[in-house]
């Protein structure tokens, strides 16, 4: 008789199609309660259900990343006085 390990091959990847609220926090490199907050103000799409398990789709997190976050104007170009920065001492 066959184990699960066995049966199961372990070198071939699976992708991911959906992440539960840690995994997103994670994903973000944010805490887990601001996955909660940038639901609440749109900037994260809601999660769906089955049953008692929420878990938001990987492509619809990367859709709204690349269509509906802006873009950091803040950059500041080579060059400038700010490259300069140096630590006071």
């Amino acid at each position: 008789m066959q184990t699960m390990a066995r049966i199961v091959d372990t070198d071939r990847h699976v992708p991911r199609l959906s992440l539960n609220r840690s995994e997103v926090a994670m994903a973000l490199g944010i805490a887990p309660g601001t996955v909660d907050e940038m639901v609440k103000e749109g900037m994260l799409p809601s999660p769906r259900r089955w049953h008692n398990r929420k878990f938001w789709l990987v492509r619809e997190i990367e859709t709204v990343i690349s269509h509906s976050w802006p873009v950091d104007e803040t950059e500041r170009k080579k060059g400038t006085e700010e490259d300069d920065w140096s630590p006071s001492v």
